[in-house]
């Protein structure tokens, strides 16, 4: 198996839902997000998971820190981002970059 070193950055963002707001429509609600992620300047990859105690893991990765913090900066213009933002309970919100240090090729 070969590897690769890479320049990449993974945008790690923990959450759990809103009271009241239901798997279905936060999946919904991704569709709008993924249409405008994904033609995002520097989009690789995005990934959504959920584990046992509810707390949500969105994971994305951009070819560098510049691509992920300008469609991050982009994102809270969207007209869905405020649906989106509406349905995360704040409180328990976690966003970090971290740098792709190996991937398989």
């Amino acid at each position: 198996m070969s590897a690769e070193h890479s320049s990449q950055v993974a945008e790690i963002v923990t959450f759990e839902l809103n009271e009241g707001v239901s798997d279905a429509d936060y999946l919904a609600l991704n569709q709008n997000s993924q249409a405008y992620i994904s033609y995002a300047r520097g989009y690789v990859s995005r990934q959504l998971t959920k584990s046992p105690d509810g707390r949500w893991t969105d994971y994305t990765i951009w070819q560098n820190i510049e691509d992920a913090q300008a469609a991050q900066a982009g994102f809270m213009a969207q007209d869905f981002a405020p649906a989106m933002i509406g349905a995360i309970n704040g409180e328990t919100l976690r966003m970090e970059h971290q740098d792709v240090l190996w991937s398989p090729s």
